[in-house]
């Protein structure tokens, strides 16, 4: 792989997950090919929780609901 090429891997991986949208239409802009049909899902993210959490869903949402 060229110098060139390392460098840009280097300063992509760099890159917060924000900028990467930008940066890949920049990309894709030079290119004589299509971007792929993809889908944009700002809800969802992931996150930590105990280990029980799906578990004890129904609790939980009983809990919250006032059920």
């Amino acid at each position: 792989m060229s110098a060139m090429r390392e460098e840009l891997h280097y300063l992509v991986d760099q890159l917060p997950e924000s900028e990467l949208r930008p940066a890949l239409e920049l990309i894709r802009g030079r290119l004589d090919e299509p971007a792929p049909a993809e889908r944009d899902l700002p809800f969802f993210a992931s996150f930590e929780a105990e280990p029980d959490l799906a578990e004890r869903h129904e609790e939980i949402l009983r809990s919250e609901m006032g059920r």
